[in-house]
């Protein structure tokens, strides 16, 4: 899975995230997920499933976020992406983010964080 680093507020590791982003008004979110990945990555995808679609309520500093997440299964148009262990990817607004390959085992044993974890358990039920 290539997922982004999650920082804490002093820059250490938490966890990681899928990359993708919000979805802007109007858009469905399979042209989000085009939009995101080509800004992100510049190179098209094919989605290969049906979307995964999850609920995540949680806490960052008090106060409670609520978030609905439509996840997909893709193929990126890019081949040499998937040769790339660890990169950086820029949002448009400037700030850069390192992106890694991490098996969804190592999420599956707790070895590494994934936010939201519910996402784990819904690939696993594929």
């Amino acid at each position: 899975m290539l997922v982004c680093e999650v920082l804490n507020d002093d820059g250490v590791l938490k966890g990681w995230g899928p990359i993708g982003g919000g979805i802007e008004f109007g858009e469905s979110a399979e042209e989000a997920l085009k939009r995101e990945i080509y800004e992100e990555l510049g190179c098209n995808l094919v989605i290969t499933g049906e979307p995964i679609v999850c609920e995540n309520i949680f806490e960052h500093h008090g106060i409670k976020g609520h978030e609905i997440i439509f996840a997909f299964l893709i193929k990126l148009s890019d081949e040499t992406i998937y040769t790339i262990n660890r990169f950086q990817i820029y949002e448009d607004r400037g700030s850069a983010h390192w992106v890694e390959w991490i098996p969804l085992d190592r999420f599956e044993r707790s070895e590494a964080i994934l936010f939201p974890s519910i996402i784990v358990d819904k690939i696993a039920e594929i």
